[in-house]
């Protein structure tokens, strides 16, 4: 038997395991993957909840976050106000929930509707009741609210001893479900036990998780979090003030699952309630958890494999806290054990204590009850006396009961009253009718606004606030042709336009390419930006590869970008002064982060920071202008190439041989001071084969060989060790670097696939013009931790260059046009592909490989760089406008002057909008909205239902950048409407930790979504949160199609995620594809909604 293996393990115990990982993969749906904030990726913070409706996953979302999934109430009345909700909308919103009721008030009739109505736009939510003292000073004289307060004293109303069974009623069903053990004793003690708990994890995250940003790094990091948090944990003296916490850490079970089983066991969470106890243990902190979550599903991602970490080895951490110190505090403060059976006898048992208790700390209490139950709280934790206590606790509550009893049932009749009254004002009824309604009446009115409480207000404003956008949208795309136009007349072949530009179905290309199109015959596309080439990429000089795809892809191609073969004189001398750079930000860095050198530093270097610091200050675009001339000086751009092409296998094999060949030959001359005329090239070949191969006998020419250069036996086998060692010639590493170089670049077929993936996709198979630019984009900001939520999402949060550069390589070979030509997309010889990137920022567009360009198509680029630059400036006047500091439109050179310098300026919290404002995705040729002024606000697809009789493309479209649409549209939308929750605050609190993510101030949870500053705009929201509404080009019998059989895109349109319209070429017309699975037609309305 293995003696690694134990025998003392009960038999059920992996199997119980194996059940608690599947238990926390459940819980842990309630928070998202947080990716690293340098690829940072927009995304759904409720992504592992769209099975469900989505305003069930709202609920979910406030149940296990508290998080808000809608804008609060007076928000949406000032949209009312303004005419940006019309009061149709919110009827039609009410349909669903009321009902054909009517109260008969005399002379009027008031229906379900219009008192639904009026809550909304009025705001009759159920009211906060009034703090006691204030009920026992003098009230005001409102004679209306006294005549028709005392018509409601034949209404029944809470007594407090409802309220107290009530309130019971409520925590013991919610205990273990929706309120944890620690939330409880916090809110019924006053006690801070989840931020203690909160401040602890947070530590031990930030320094197990950290990649390279802290100075000195966590002790036992590669035995994961659990084991070495107990490592460093069993040596802190008292862990929040946790009796023995040394020993009790030090008896844990080696395994973490054993450790949250146990932690279960102690705190008694029936097995019915762990999975949602643990889903709110996880949404404590989930910023930590949602990196962990991310973090523990990536195998390859070289930190996890360093130091592993998992959500079972969080909550094995986090659990064992919140065993302790709930014990900790119910024993002290109630003497009672700290678990769920022991809480729920308390509030059992002690009803009258509990409730009290629970109005002391939530301050609702008299000043003078307050002191009293001050005092007998203070006796709670002595076992003495307990009955004595008891009684106590019930006599106080017996006068409480008795002396506010009547004022609190006075108050709520009053409140009612007020309700009533104010109803009547909004529905413009004379108060009158009220007074001499019949109690029942008024009852029913009541009951009807009890019933829609301002928490159930959400749903209905969004569908109205939907609506009034969507018919603005369908106004505008009835001014554009529904059907293709008539092909060119037989014999006349069609005009080729000027120009053909790709751009990103980013929401910021349409105001770019609609400025393009207008300076000339340029026609463009939008295509996700990622241009179906899927590449993990590695830039020249870098040592990292990034990953140039959306993350729910995967790549199996590599691309490397290296110095174009004229430029080798060049590359030893441009890498060692890269390399001189490089080590002084190595060293400046050291030095700051040394101990002690900071103090020598800012009397001998500090003046050496005045300048870069007065200049990003006051003279931001000029000192960025100033610092990259200095750096192209000294380190001046090498132009490149990227390995698009796969080599063959023998040239691989060769390629790989010949390295070896090349690490023996400074091998021999650096461990044995061999080289020159002494050492034969058969020599070296029989080393190489030797070292590969160390189970063969050694060859007798290697052995003559050696002698022959005066290497004993014994001195050629420790070469060849080393050779296997340290210079990696050995089968493992030659395997290895074979599957590299195999996966770097395309073959022949790869590439026409993907070509002509892309150019379907599309709809461009047809009348090419002499230039196609295929134009990522990218941005450049300062001091901007989120700076690649501005870059590619598509790309994985990375700028696109790379996958633009590839696709027109591949587009400008002959073989791939050859094999293009034979599945019918015929490319003219005089077509030339370009790569292009414009900068979101600043809105500069750069072109790439132009040596590649034949020297025909020079004017054709200068003629394309022309159009370019205007359209740039015209876009950045149009984006100016947008800016709240600036409001006003800017003339063209002031407009691009002063983009620069948002860019350059290291105080800019708002470089850019970003995708802010994103409300829809258009599938279909650009016919549909060429000319129109989105605003910026729509994904473009370019698409050809024509192209597609298969629905392939159509298919692809819906399942990919249809998602990724909708992820960057609900990061958006959860950080519109609760920042604190769902997005990450202000950026002027923000400071980064373990090169991850960022903190509110010094400590916080990692901060999930987007900044206040991109969505907001002062106090109203600048991004509209709106679902996306995805529109097609396709019949509805193909769509239909597709819905059936992806599971996705049901949860998407039948749980309401997406709203989905399709234009139909049968008849031209607009379809809505209802959650029920209908179609209806879209009616013209018959009023304007104003849309900012």
């Amino acid at each position: 038997m293995d003696p690694m293996i134990r025998t003392d393990e009960p038999a059920d115990l992996e199997p119980r395991r194996m059940e608690l990982r599947g238990m926390i993969r459940l819980a842990s749906e309630v928070i998202a993957q947080y990716w690293p904030m340098r690829t940072f990726v927009h995304h759904n913070p409720l992504h592992s909840l769209e099975y469900l409706p989505f305003t069930e996953t709202v609920r979910r979302g406030q149940q296990f976050l508290g998080g808000h999934g809608y804008l609060p109430g007076d928000l949406y009345r000032r949209y009312v106000k303004s005419g940006r909700i019309l009061i149709r909308h919110i009827d039609d919103a009410l349909a669903a929930l009321a009902k054909d009721e009517e109260v008969d008030l005399g002379s009027c009739r008031i229906s379900q509707r219009e008192v639904m109505r009026a809550c909304l736009t009025h705001g009759l939510s159920r009211p906060a009741e009034e703090p006691l003292d204030r009920l026992m000073e003098c009230e005001p004289n409102e004679e209306q609210v006294d005549v028709l307060a005392e018509r409601l004293v034949a209404l029944s109303v809470p007594t407090v001893q409802d309220q107290m069974a009530a309130a019971v009623r409520e925590d013991v069903a919610a205990l273990g479900r929706d309120l944890t053990l620690s939330n409880w004793c916090d809110r019924t003690l006053g006690t801070r036990i989840v931020d203690q708990i909160n401040g602890e994890l947070i530590k031990w995250c930030e320094a197990f998780l950290d990649e390279g940003h802290a100075t000195w790094s966590m002790p036992g990091r590669r035995q994961g979090l659990y084991a070495a948090w107990k490592q460093v944990a069993a040596n802190e003296w008292a862990t929040c003030g946790i009796a023995d916490s040394r020993r009790k850490i030090a008896a844990l079970p080696e395994h973490p699952e054993d450790a949250v089983l146990d932690c279960l066991e102690a705190l008694a969470i029936p097995a019915e309630f762990r999975q949602d106890y643990l889903g709110l243990q996880l949404a404590a902190l989930p910023g930590w958890a949602g990196f962990i979550k991310w973090r523990a599903e990536e195998n390859d991602y070289a930190w996890q494999q360093a130091y592993p970490v998992g959500l079972v080895k969080f909550l094995a951490v986090r659990l064992w806290y919140v065993r302790e110190l709930v014990e900790k505090v119910c024993q002290e403060e109630l003497g009672i054990e700290g678990n769920y059976r022991a809480v729920l006898r308390f509030m059992d048992q002690e009803s009258a204590g509990y409730f009290m208790r629970k109005e002391w700390v939530a301050g609702r209490l008299p000043a003078a009850y307050a002191d009293r139950v001050a005092r007998l709280h203070a006796q709670s934790g002595s076992q003495h006396n307990r009955a004595a206590l008891s009684r106590e606790w019930e006599q106080l509550t017996h006068h409480y009961q008795i002396e506010f009893g009547p004022r609190r049932e006075r108050a709520a009749q009053r409140a009612m009253a007020r309700r009533l009254l104010t109803l009547a004002q909004a529905l413009d009824i004379v108060p009158t009718l009220l007074m001499d309604a019949h109690p029942t009446a008024l009852r029913q009115l009541l009951d009807w606004m009890a019933a829609f409480p301002e928490s159930a207000h959400g749903p209905v404003w969004l569908k109205a606030f939907e609506a009034g956008y969507q018919d603005h949208l369908f106004g505008l795309l009835r001014r554009a042709p529904t059907r293709p136009q008539p092909a060119a007349p037989d014999g006349q072949p069609p005009v080729r336009p000027q120009s053909q530009s790709v751009f990103c179905i980013d929401v910021r290309s349409e105001p770019f390419r609609r400025h393009l199109e207008s300076t000339g015959a340029n026609e463009t596309y939008g295509f996700a930006g990622f241009f179906a080439a899927l590449i993990r990429y590695r830039a020249w000089g870098k040592e990292h590869d990034t990953e140039q795809f959306p993350v729910i892809m995967r790549a199996k191609n590599e691309v490397r970008e290296i110095p174009r073969s004229y430029l080798d004189h060049y590359v030893s001398k441009h890498q060692s002064r890269a390399k001189l750079v490089h080590a002084g930000h190595t060293l400046l860095h050291d030095l700051k982060e040394n101990v002690v050198t900071p103090y020598v530093m800012v009397e001998s270097l500090g003046w050496f920071y005045v300048l870069p610091m007065m200049g990003k200050t006051f003279l931001p675009a000029l000192y960025k202008r100033l610092t990259n001339w200095i750096r192209r000086l000294f380190v001046p751009p090498i132009a490149t190439i990227l390995t698009v092409d796969k080599l063959a296998p023998a040239e691989t094999e060769e390629m790989v041989v010949s390295e070896q060949r090349a690490l023996i030959w400074k091998a021999l001359r650096d461990r044995l001071g061999l080289h020159g005329s002494r050492v034969e090239a058969e020599f070296v070949e029989a080393l190489r084969r030797r070292a590969l191969d160390e189970d063969a006998p050694v060859e007798p020419f290697l052995s003559e060989a050696a002698r022959a250069v005066d290497l004993s036996n014994e001195q050629l086998t420790t070469f060849l060790d080393e050779l296997r060692r340290h210079y990696r010639i050995n089968r493992r590493a030659a395997s290895r670097q074979k599957e590299r170089i195999t996966r770097t670049g395309f073959t022949l077929d790869e590439q026409v696939l993907t070509l002509e993936t892309a150019l379907r996709m599309m709809g461009l198979v047809r009348n090419f013009a002499r230039l196609v630019l295929f134009c990522a984009h990218g941005s450049t900001t300062e001091n901007n931790p989120f700076e690649s939520a501005l870059d590619c999402g598509a790309c994985g949060g990375n700028e696109g260059k790379p996958n633009a550069r590839v696709l027109a390589a591949m587009a400008n070979r002959a073989p791939v046009r050859e094999r293009l030509a034979k599945r019918g997309i015929i490319i003219p010889a005089d077509t030339h592909f370009l790569a292009g990137q414009v900068d979101t920022t600043t809105d500069e567009v750069q072109l790439f490989d132009l040596e590649d360009a034949p020297p025909t198509h020079r004017k054709d680029v200068a003629r394309l760089y022309d159009d370019l630059r205007e359209a740039a400036q015209l876009t950045s006047q149009e984006r100016c406008a947008r800016f709240p500091d600036v409001g006003a439109v800017l003339p063209l050179d002031k407009a691009a002057g002063h983009v620069a310098a948002r860019s350059a300026d290291w105080s800019q919290v708002r470089p850019e909008w970003g995708l802010s404002g994103n409300t829809a995705f258009i599938i279909g040729r650009r016919e549909l909205t060429k000319g129109l002024n989105l605003s910026g606000r729509i994904f473009l697809q370019s698409y050809d239902y024509r192209e597609d009789p298969t629905d392939r493309w159509l298919e692809v479209l819906l399942t990919a950048p249809q998602v990724v649409a909708q992820w960057i549209n609900m990061e958006h939308y959860f950080s519109a409407v609760d920042n604190d929750v769902y997005g990450s605050g202000s950026k002027i609190y923000h400071n980064v930790v373990g090169r991850i993510g960022i903190m509110s101030g010094p400590w916080s949870d990692l901060r999930l979504g987007l900044a206040w500053q991109t969505v907001m705009n002062d106090e109203l929201p600048y991004h509209e949160p709106m679902r996306l509404m995805t529109l097609v080009e396709a019949s509805r019998a193909r769509i239909e199609k597709l819905i059936a059989r992806h599971e996705i895109l049901q949860h998407f349109y039948h749980n309401e995620w997406v709203h989905l319209a399709a234009l139909d070429p049968e008849d031209g017309t607009w379809y809505r594809y209802m959650p029920s699975g209908v179609w209806r037609r879209v009616q013209h309305p018959s009023e304007t909604t104003q849309v900012g």
